[in-house]
């Protein structure tokens, strides 16, 4: 941990989770609860529920789960360190230096000198622009009309055609080899007799994160070469499938909709022209971790891409990417060809404003790309098309939205409505068959109906998961059956390490009498996923109406997690005696049965 749990307990204490999310969204309260509409994915039913007793939220829709510390990461998308120091500071607590291992302490100090060597880099390179070396690429900028306000603002600056004018300043500044190599700034020559920079002779254009970080750079080449565009590489600090281009000025707009185009001058000039929720990718395809990214801070996203094939193709391969996360889209396809730094340069931003107003819905935009590829005089071109048509349409879940697209398509083919509904209902069918096909080889470790040998990997089987839940909810909430389940089940035999520590924890509190606090059980860890699962755990009541029947599901699950414990213990012995043991363990465990 970073910081001793005492501090963490203090800063949680300090910080009333209902008053902090109320900062962030409007609550409810229903009996005990507050609700709200989750701000992790798209509803219009409240399901995020916040508890001012637990001080946890859950949301029973998507999942997220966490304590004020998990919620302000997820908010603001930032790490733990930097959510309970937000905390800290709205509390008016001062906190101790964290308490990092060697290790860590190691990382977080290259880090934090990767940040500062990327500030040092950026400042040489605008300087560099605003130089006699940089004149020429100071007269492009000029030429595509960026002013100096938003020059400024983005930190545009230039690489000089130099070997390693760069390299050389970075060590003046007092950053050692170690670090410069870290930053993938420098390259080593492959003779390996020095070292040399890896931009020269390009536009530069910081790249900054959530938090306004410079974490690296995009180049533009300005004269002829390959590639036209470069990116810094990998760092600890910089990941292009996390990061867009320009989201941290985006989202300081706190509006719901985003444009995402895809490239830095693109973004610039919507920017200038008065549109500030925009972004760009950085030179690569849309990621799921993007749509995730965006999910935090957005509901509806506009894709502005170029109108060429490239563009529409980018484009096509996005909408899902976003759809699946929750997203809601809409396309802008610019007119004449043109990329939208031309369209608003040549028709000014009102224009171009006119255009955001007219985007398109997502589906009409993936059933016009496909009738591009067909005749509406084949017979046999037009029956493709509306299988393609089909197959999209099959993708909503509106009954309403499926209807009218249904409607277009019978309009626009001359196909009856009855065909194309057959036709999306026979793609339904055999989607659900393919995915049961698919499902059924990804299975792991799942009981059949006879208890019958398991396939590997079991403890990733959402039936032993369910069945640690279980248990550790039912130790934390009834005592005298905690003591009976900690004379036959160590935390070890979960196998999962979140919950093995959970249960640790219960146990810990039931021996020295303290009572459960969920909120600081979240705080044993200080990643997302862990603190997920905890906050569920204790948030999702378990109830029982008997003794029979809690007995009952107390034997079950303690079952399910000893034979998955076997099984795991089975597959990774290294003599036939180690598998022999676990199997006789196996069969006594048949006729186990815990009286309460």
């Amino acid at each position: 941990m970073y910081y001793p749990q005492e501090i963490l307990e203090e800063v949680r204490l300090r910080n009333d989770i209902v008053e902090v999310i109320k900062g962030y969204l409007p609550l409810k309260k229903k009996g005990s609860s507050y609700f709200g509409l989750c701000p992790f994915h798209n509803e219009n039913t409240p399901s995020f529920s916040v508890s001012a007793d637990k001080q946890l939220y859950y949301c029973f829709g998507c999942g997220a789960a966490g304590n004020v510390i998990s919620f302000i990461m997820q908010m603001e998308n930032c790490d733990f360190v930097e959510a309970v120091q937000k905390l800290a500071d709205r509390a008016g607590i001062t906190l101790p230096k964290a308490d990092y291992s060697p290790e860590t302490a190691k990382k977080e100090k290259l880090k934090t000198r990767l940040y500062e060597l990327h500030s040092a880099a950026g400042l040489f390179f605008y300087q560099k622009l605003h130089s006699p070396e940089g004149l020429k690429a100071l007269e492009y900028v000029n030429k595509r009309k960026i002013s100096v306000p938003i020059q400024r603002k983005f930190g545009i600056g230039f690489a000089p055609n130099s070997r390693n004018e760069l390299f050389e300043h970075l060590k003046e500044k007092g950053f050692t080899l170690e670090e410069i190599l870290e930053s993938g700034l420098v390259l080593e020559n492959k003779s390996k007799n020095g070292y040399h920079d890896r931009f020269y002779n390009r536009l530069m254009f910081p790249i900054f994160d959530i938090q306004g970080r410079c974490i690296g750079f995009g180049g533009r080449i300005m004269e002829s070469g390959e590639p036209k565009y470069l990116n810094s590489p990998e760092t600890i600090i910089f990941n292009k499938k996390r990061n867009l281009y320009g989201l941290n000025l985006a989202r300081a707009e706190r509006k719901k909709e985003i444009i995402i185009v895809e490239g830095y001058m693109d973004m610039i000039t919507i920017y200038q022209a008065g549109y500030r929720n925009v972004a760009a990718s950085l030179g690569t395809a849309f990621t799921a971790e993007h749509a995730l990214l965006l999910k935090k801070f957005v509901s509806d996203v506009i894709l502005v891409f170029d109108s060429d094939s490239a563009g529409e193709k980018a484009a096509l391969r996005a909408i899902p990417i976003l759809t699946d996360a929750g997203l809601r889209v809409k396309v802008l396809q610019v007119p004449d060809g043109k990329d939208p730094d031309e369209y608003i340069k040549h028709n000014g931003s009102l224009e171009f404003g006119k255009l955001i107003l007219n985007a398109v819905s997502y589906m009409d935009f993936q059933i016009k790309c496909a009738r591009k590829k067909y005749s509406m005089d084949d017979s046999e071109q037009k029956m493709l098309f509306t299988r393609e048509a089909a197959g999209l349409i099959s993708n909503l879940s509106s009954p309403i939205e499926r209807d009218m697209y249904i409607k277009k398509v019978s309009d626009d083919t001359g196909i009856s409505k009855q065909a194309v509904e057959e036709e999306i209902f026979d793609t339904d069918k055999k989607r659900d068959i393919e995915f049961n096909r698919e499902a059924s080889k990804q299975k792991i470790r799942k009981y059949d109906t006879n208890n019958k040998q398991l396939l590997p990997n079991l403890n990733d089987a959402k039936g032993v998961l369910q069945a640690q839940n279980s248990i550790i909810s039912i130790c934390s909430t009834k005592k005298e059956i905690c003591r009976r389940i900690m004379e036959i089940l160590k935390p070890e035999e979960l196998r999962d390490e979140t919950r093995s520590k959970l249960l640790q924890y219960v146990y810990d509190c039931y021996l020295a009498g303290k009572d459960i606090v969920p909120a600081d059980a979240v705080n044993l860890f200080d990643n997302e996923e862990s603190q997920k699962i905890t906050a569920s755990v204790f948030s999702v009541k378990t109830d029982y109406d008997d003794t029979e029947e809690i007995e009952k599901a107390v034997n079950e699950n303690i079952k399910l997690i000893k034979r998955a414990n076997l099984d795991y213990i089975a597959s990774n012995a290294k003599t036939i005696e180690e598998i022999q043991k676990a199997l006789d363990m196996k069969k006594k465990l048949e006729n186990f049965e815990l009286q309460l």
